[in-house]
């Protein structure tokens, strides 16, 4: 279906945006074929790479590399409207998703608005482009593969991402490696286990609140029974992150919050939470930062993490795994399911009743993640660092056995760049490698230096191409 409606002028036929959808995809289609254009400042833009679409809230387009008046190339956002007043009405002004560099693409422009960025005119900048509609959506046109490779080139392509995966792995091993030397292995490991269960939103606060409630203190908390000490556990993650009813001006009045509250009273003065803003858009309701400390605060003290030291715990698992050459038990070990009677089966947050039963505070997709992000990372730094290679060979191990952990926005968009079939690279192996691609090099399309690229072309009856 069309999106662009057609408009006749004194210059003669042209197309005028019917959304900004329309505009959106016109700029991906033209603005790095059309040469440098000037935005309302005088300043020439040269466009390398126009953009990709992300799906998330904040700008339309994101990663675009851009040249500003013949300088060198920098990552620039871009965010598009018909209209240019639309910046406040949209309330842009005032979003910090916003205050990075950006383009500004309209179709019309507006009178004041001190405070907009710069704006480049579509309507003049893109007049020579091409038809709009051409390119691929999932790529938003950008392609390395050549399609008269021979058969083989596939597999060379593969092997060369999964390979980028061993890499990634060996690099955050060496920063784990770094972090157990500073802050000691139980800290490292904790504090790394805290970012993988902040996602990509809220890895920032969720490393603030491992630093304000440090494994030490955890370890320390003592109860009655399990449930007492998992009680207080879950207070002071939860007190740490702000997210407590009395630190967000409600009431306690179910049971259980009521006890979070009473264990967080009584402990030790503490200074004022650790993180003041949690991002919240674009997150699943049952991914609600509350619910994620919930199941890390059963994870820390449920048995057997819970006993002697967290590291060797979780090294001793991967151990036994690689022994056992059932990697994959490793997953079930880092899931924490909750019964028909508790509370966070049936709340979102600490006042936001769910819809539905949740069974799950750490599911099978989340342990997936905590594994491959963090837990088998560290358990290849702590064999490193302490000089068990045996440790080492096991987490690699480990990595190289385990299923798909689940597409992104990144490795999707990588797997259609490379023209690849996802079902080809169903491990986590080999989506870890895609990640370090993209982040590495597809990210600035530093197409030359890429291995999977080199490998494209390598592999080809010719040249890498772009569509």
């Amino acid at each position: 279906m069309r999106t662009l409606t057609r408009k006749t002028t004194r210059g003669g036929d042209s197309w005028r945006p019917a959304s900004e959808a329309a505009l959106v995809q016109l700029w991906l289609d033209a603005a790095s074929r059309v040469g440098p254009m000037r935005d309302s400042l005088g300043r020439l833009i040269e466009v390398v790479y126009p953009g990709r679409r992300t799906g998330l809230a904040g700008p339309d387009l994101q990663d675009a590399i851009v040249s500003i008046d013949g300088g060198p190339a920098r990552r620039v956002d871009v965010e598009v409207h018909l209209h240019e007043a639309s910046w406040e009405q949209h309330g842009h002004h005032a979003d910090r998703r916003y205050q990075g560099e950006l383009l500004h693409l309209v179709w019309i422009p507006a009178q004041g608005g001190a405070g907009r960025p710069p704006y480049i005119l579509a309507g003049q900048a893109l007049a020579d482009g091409p038809a709009p509609g051409g390119r691929r959506p999932d790529t938003d046109g950008w392609s390395c593969w050549n399609e008269g490779a021979r058969p083989a080139a596939r597999d060379e392509v593969r092997s060369a991402i999964r390979a980028e995966g061993v890499r990634r792995q060996a690099e955050r091993a060496a920063v784990l490696e770094s972090d157990i030397e500073a802050l000691g292995a139980d800290q490292a490991l904790y504090r790394a286990m805290m970012r993988a269960l902040g996602y990509s939103a809220n890895t920032g606060q969720f490393e603030a609140v491992a630093e304000a409630a440090p494994i030490e203190l955890l370890s320390a908390l003592a109860g009655p029974s399990l449930g007492a000490r998992q009680v207080r556990v879950e207070a002071e993650l939860l007190g740490a992150a702000g997210l407590l009813p009395s630190q967000r001006g409600q009431q306690a009045e179910h049971p259980h919050v009521q006890s979070l509250e009473a264990a967080w009273a009584t402990g030790a003065p503490r200074a004022a939470p650790a993180v003041e803003n949690w991002t919240l858009a674009a997150v699943r309701p049952h991914n609600r930062p509350a619910r994620r400390l919930a199941g890390a605060a059963r994870l820390l003290s449920t048995a057997p993490l819970a006993q002697r030291s967290l590291a060797e715990r979780v090294a001793g698992q991967v151990l036994a795994a690689h022994e056992s050459e059932r990697g994959g038990d490793l997953v079930g070990w880092f899931e924490v399911k909750v019964g028909p009677d508790d509370f966070w089966v049936r709340h979102l947050d600490v006042g936001r009743p769910a819809a539905r039963p949740l069974p799950a505070l750490i599911g099978r997709g989340r342990s997936l993640e905590l594994l491959v992000n963090a837990v088998l990372p560290f358990a290849a730094a702590l064999g490193g660092w302490s000089g068990r290679p045996e440790l080492v060979t096991a987490a690699d191990a480990a990595l190289a056995g385990l299923g798909s952990v689940g597409w992104n926005r990144h490795t999707r968009y990588m797997a259609d760049t490379l023209r690849l079939e996802r079902r080809g690279l169903g491990s986590a192996l080999a989506q870890q490698g895609l990640l370090r691609i993209y982040r590495r090099w597809c990210r600035d399309k530093s197409c030359v230096a890429c291995p999977a690229a080199n490998a494209a072309v390598a592999a080809s009856a010719g040249p890498g191409v772009r569509e």
